[in-house]
């Protein structure tokens, strides 16, 4: 998608006043939206790929055992092994590389919200008007030209609904490359803290509320490499960037967050 059209699904910030400070204000807040809007048209011209990508995951079983020299034996039949997920490695420069590293990065999310979040369910929520209906139960996940990898989802709970973006990508931005900068505490936004996972990793937390009902849980957690980030957001609104508040909070609690990040920040060696 380019920047024209993301602007477009995002929308215009409301008209400014003759404040300069509260233009820059503004100006952040909007870029803290697009942050979230994690694909757009691209994820829908992506999705049949992906969704024939995933159902390829690796899960084959052992080799049946050779004979006895004594007397032949009936080979064993081939089990299914869960596939693993650790030690997921970025892999990049080939479309069957970035295909790896989403089947994988599938994995991890999927198990760390079963044991973080084991009430919140994935359900299919539109980016944007015509989009083609998805079924419920998986999130949405599509990689990018730039070696950035992207899912995005509907949530439920409770009875009530939300969204859910995640984005692993580069955070340096040297050599001209495509990057999002490791996220960083400063004003309007109030509710932010720097501190380290168990393992040493670096991880931002916040909480972002722009105005007119929205509300933004983020986390960004630094991989080992210490040159690509995972971040998640969770929202209360459903829908595409833009659409009102589906209901007071997000989905996702605070350390449901915090916890399925850290996860998948450890998981992926860089």
């Amino acid at each position: 998608m380019n920047q024209d059209m993301l602007d477009q699904l995002i929308g215009a910030a409301p008209a400014s006043t003759v404040d300069v400070d509260d233009v820059v204000r503004r100006t952040r807040r909007r870029r803290r939206i697009r942050r979230l809007a994690t694909g757009g048209s691209t994820a829908a011209a992506v999705i049949a790929a992906i969704a024939v990508g995933a159902s390829l995951l690796p899960g084959s079983g052992p080799a049946p055992a050779p004979d006895p020299p004594a007397a032949a034996a009936s080979p064993s039949p081939s089990v299914p092994v869960s596939p693993s997920p650790s030690g997921v490695a970025l892999e990049s420069g080939t479309p069957d590389g970035r295909q790896r590293i989403l089947d994988r990065l599938r994995i991890v999310l999927e198990q760390a919200t079963t044991e973080h979040a084991p009430d919140v369910r994935w359900i299919y929520m539109p980016d944007e008007p015509g989009e083609k209906r998805t079924p419920d139960g998986r999130p949405v996940m599509f990689a990018l030209d730039d070696d950035t990898f992207r899912a995005r989802s509907g949530v439920t709970a409770d009875g009530r609904k939300g969204g859910f973006y995640l984005s692993l990508r580069a955070v340096g931005c040297a050599g001209g490359r495509s990057c999002e900068p490791f996220y960083e505490c400063a004003p309007p936004v109030t509710d932010c803290g720097e501190t380290r996972t168990a393992s040493g990793l670096r991880l931002v937390r916040y909480v972002d509320r722009p105005g007119q009902g929205w509300r933004f849980y983020g986390v960004d957690v630094e991989l080992p490499d210490r040159r690509h980030a995972v971040h998640l957001s969770a929202v209360n609104y459903f829908g595409g960037d833009g659409s009102r508040p589906s209901a007071p909070e997000p989905v996702f609690t605070r350390a449901q967050l915090e916890a399925i990040a850290t996860d998948i920040a450890e998981t992926i060696t860089g």
